[in-house]
C-alpha cells in the first residue's frame, strides 16, 4: 500500500475492513447448514434452492453493476447494497418457510454482487501495473471474515444456541459499513481505459475475457460447494457433532486466507497465470486426497489444502482480468460468471447428493477441479503472447 496516496490508502482500508465483512456472509450460511436442515426439516434439494437464491441475486448483481458503476458513483452503489443485506439479515431464517428465506436470500445476494464489483474495480485502479499483490491482499481479508464467520456459528451451536443467530448480528456492521463509505471519497487512481469503456459489450468477442469468465464460473462453483457443503460432509458421512462441521469451514478459509496472504506478500512477478496453474493442481489433488481418506483428521488436512489450492485463483484471476481490460463491464462480465457459478453448481451439488450421496456430490466437484486444471493451461498458452491494457 506504500504506492497509495493518503486518500487512496484510507479508501484501501474501509475496502479491507469491507470485504471482511463480505467473507462472514459468504460463510455463515454453509456454517449453519446442519442445524438449518435438521430445524426445519428442510430435503437437501430444497436447502439447495434456497441457497441458490443468494447466487442468482449476485449474479444478476454483477452483471448490472458492470453498467451502473459506469453512470453512478460507485459509492452510492456499494452503500445501497451494504444497506439492502442489513435489512434481510434482521429477518433471514428466522422463520421455517423455505420460500420466504428464499427472497431474503435472494436479495442479500443483489447486494453482495455491489460489494464484489465495486471492490474489485476500485482495486484494479489502485493496482501497480500488471502486479496484483493488492488484489491478493483484499481477498485475504475476505478470507479472514470466512474464517470469523463459521468460528462464531461453531462457538454458538457448542453453547448450545441456534447459529443463526450470527444472521441477526450480522446487521450492525453491515450499517456500520455503509455509514463509513457513504462519508469516505472514492478517488480514481487511473481513468478507466476509455477502449474498454467503448467497446461494451464488444469485450464479449475477447478470447481472454471469456477463459477467465468461464473460469471463474468453474472455481466459484467449486469454491462455494465446498464451503457450503464440507460441514454437512463432516456430520453426515464422518458422524461429527454439527459444531465440528462448522469448524470445518473455517479450516477450508485458512487454507484461502493463507495462500492468498503468502502470494500478496511473496509475489511481485506479472504473469499471474502460471500460478493459477499450480494452484489448480493442488486444489484438485487436495480435494482427491479427502475424498480417499476416512480418517477426520486426514479429512480435515485434506480441506486446509483444498482451500489452500484454491486460495489465489479468483483474485488472481480478477488481476488478470485488470491487466487486459480496465473497464468496469470487463470486471462485471468476470464477476458475473462466478455468480453464475454460484448457483448452478451448489444446486446441481444438491440434486447430485440427493441421489447418489453427499459423498458422490463432492466427487462431481472433484471433476470441477480436473477442468480447472485443464483450462488453466489453455488460459496459460492463449495469454502468452496478448498485450496488456494501457496504464
Amino acid at each position: 500500500m506504500q504506492s497509495l496516496n493518503r486518500e487512496a490508502r484510507r479508501l484501501y482500508v474501509l475496502l479491507l475492513a469491507g470485504f471482511a465483512v463480505f467473507g462472514i456472509l459468504f460463510t455463515i450460511i454453509g456454517a449453519a447448514l446442519p442445524q438449518i436442515i435438521r430445524t426445519f426439516h428442510w430435503s437437501y434439494t430444497l436447502t439447495g434452492v434456497v441457497l441458490a437464491a443468494s447466487a442468482v441475486g449476485y449474479f444478476l448483481s454483477t452483471f448490472f453493476c458492470g453498467f451502473l458503476v459506469q453512470r453512478f458513483p460507485p459509492r452510492r452503489v456499494l452503500v445501497a447494497g451494504l444497506l439492502l443485506i442489513a435489512v434481510c439479515m434482521l429477518f433471514f431464517m428466522r422463520w421455517p418457510s423455505p420460500w420466504l428465506n428464499l427472497v431474503l436470500n435472494l436479495m442479500v445476494g443483489l447486494g453482495q454482487g455491489t460489494i464484489e464489483v465495486v471492490t474489485n474495480l476500485e482495486v484494479i485502479h489502485m493496482e501497480r501495473k500488471g502486479q496484483s499483490r493488492l488484489m491478493n491482499l483484499m481477498h485475504a481479508a475476505f478470507s479472514v471474515g470466512a474464517i470469523v464467520g463459521p468460528a462464531a456459528v461453531g462457538i454458538l451451536v457448542g453453547a448450545g444456541l441456534r447459529g443463526t443467530v450470527v444472521f441477526l448480528a450480522a446487521a450492525g456492521p453491515l450499517v456500520l459499513m455503509a455509514l463509513l463509505f457513504g462519508t469516505t471519497r472514492f478517488p480514481r487512481i487511473a481513468q478507466e481505459d476509455e477502449h474498454g469503456q467503448k467497446q461494451g459489450l464488444g469485450l464479449l468477442r475477447s478470447p481472454i475475457l471469456l477463459l477467465l469468465t468461464l473460469f471463474l464460473l468453474l472455481y466459484v462453483g467449486a469454491e462455494l460447494g465446498v464451503s457450503t457443503w464440507v460441514s454437512e460432509y463432516f456430520v453426515k458421512v464422518l458422524s461429527t457433532a454439527a459444531s465440528t462441521g462448522a469448524y470445518s469451514v473455517s479450516l477450508f478459509w485458512m487454507g484461502l486466507f493463507a495462500g492468498r496472504l503468502g502470494v500478496s506478500v511473496l509475489y511481485r512477478g506479472t504473469r499471474q497465470e502460471y500460478l493459477v496453474l499450480g494452484l489448480s493442481v493442488l486444489s484438485a489433488a487436495a480435494l482427491g486426497f479427502v475424498l480417499l481418506v476416512s480418517s477426520t483428521t486426514a479429512v480435515a488436512v485434506g480441506v486446509f489444502l483444498t482451500g489452500l489450492g484454491m486460495s489465489a485463483l479468483y483474485p488472481l484471476v480478477m488481476a488478470m482480468v485488470g491487466r487486459f481490460f480496465k473497464s468496469g463491464f470487463a470486471v462485471g462480465t468476470a464477476s458475473t460468471g462466478g455468480g453464475l457459478g454460484s448457483f448452478t453448481f451448489p444446486f446441481l451439488m444438491a440434486v447430485v447428493s440427493e441421489g447418489i450421496g453427499l459423498r458422490g456430490g463432492f466427487w462431481f466437484y472433484f471433476g470441477l477441479t480436473l477442468i480447472l486444471v485443464i483450462l488453466s493451461l489453455v488460459i496459460v498458452a492463449v495469454t502468452r503472447r496478448a498485450p496488456a491494457a494501457r496504464p
